[in-house]
């Protein structure tokens, strides 16, 4: 199975890092970074790496668009746009996260439909025709978007129990838990903030009740409660 991680200019190091510290430990993925050129790409954090060009990645089975800076240029830049429009209808899942949600409205594959992201980039989604989501997490049919971060990490854990099964996720969550030296993604970081999150989350109680599809096995834990909404099937 191949995952690609779409990549820009701009793109945040831990945006990427929300999707690859889940999909880099199943054994049957290969995960992809694509982009226009080959090699570094600069962004917040360090940015990220290109292993191929867009035209060498056509038939992926999960798209993943990561968020990052300086959304409205990506949002004008049509080989990254094309790419997209080309793979989608052929892929399983469609995943954007933070203000990569912008980039993907901006392709025109959202159809106008809500949709979750930053909140800065709210204002940007809507431009393109999309309503900016209240959730922070929002599927619609094999496109799912997100607000960002965690949540990019959550979305990237739920792929993975409906595709690999829940020994799969299992197997992902101990290493998070009990991670060794990190070879590219740093999983103590994100282990740290899920258990700062949590703190957080039980000082302040109980929030909006969760969604089922996503509380009911108890290998995913959100640490804030989301709602799945489905709105058509593609």
């Amino acid at each position: 199975m191949q995952v690609a991680l779409a990549l820009f200019p701009g793109v945040s190091a831990d945006e990427c890092e929300a999707f690859t510290i889940v999909f880099e430990q199943l054994a049957d993925v290969e995960l992809v970074g694509v982009g226009a050129r080959l090699g570094k790409v600069a962004g917040p954090g360090g940015g990220h790496h290109v292993d191929k060009l867009f035209a060498e990645v056509t038939d992926p089975d999960v798209v993943l668009v990561p968020g990052g800076l300086g959304c409205a240029r990506t949002a004008v830049d049509e080989p990254l746009l094309d790419w997209l429009r080309s793979v989608t209808p052929r892929c399983q899942w469609l995943v954007a996260s933070s203000t990569g949600t912008v980039v993907v409205a901006a392709s025109g594959l959202l159809d106008h439909h809500e949709a979750a992201t930053h909140w800065l980039a709210a204002p940007l989604l809507e431009s393109y025709g999309s309503t900016a989501s209240k959730d922070r997490v929002v599927e619609d049919g094999k496109i799912i978007t997100c607000e960002g971060q965690i949540t990019a990490m959550h979305v990237a854990l739920l792929l993975t129990l409906r595709m690999f099964g829940p020994d799969a996720v299992r197997r992902v969550r101990e290493t998070m838990a009990h991670p060794g030296p990190p070879v590219r993604t740093p999983a103590g970081r994100w282990r740290a903030l899920i258990d700062a999150r949590r703190s957080a989350n039980v000082a302040a109680g109980p929030g909006r009740p969760r969604n089922l599809e996503l509380v009911a096995p108890d290998i995913i834990e959100f640490d804030e409660p989301t709602t799945t909404v489905h709105t058509r099937r593609r």
